[in-house]
């Protein structure tokens, strides 16, 4: 229960991981089209810097793979050993190799 004047704080990428909103949640699918993810907030409470940071990401992963299209992971999907311990959901390293 949460009464009136209480404060909550929820965990965004619990919000990206509903299937009945997101297919394959489970899933790490670079081409998946975008849906309603929560990864910069939603409606009032929008991340502000959320285009610089989409412009940054489209632009840094079209290089990389444009300069290294050789690029990918030097290990089993089943080795990467993911982050639980924050609110910041990743992984602790990602070996690659090209």
């Amino acid at each position: 229960m949460i009464r009136e004047g209480e404060g909550i704080i929820t965990d965004l990428p619990t919000g990206n991981r509903d299937p009945a909103v997101v297919d394959g949640p489970e899933v790490l699918d670079l081409r998946r089209p975008p849906g309603r993810h929560q990864a910069f907030g939603f409606g009032p409470h929008q991340c502000v810097g959320q285009q610089l940071a989409r412009a940054e990401l489209q632009i840094v992963y079209g290089t990389l793979f444009r300069r290294i299209p050789t690029l990918t992971a030097a290990v089993e999907f089943d080795e990467i050993e993911f982050k639980h311990d924050a609110l910041a959901f990743g992984v602790h390293a990602l070996p690659v190799t090209w």
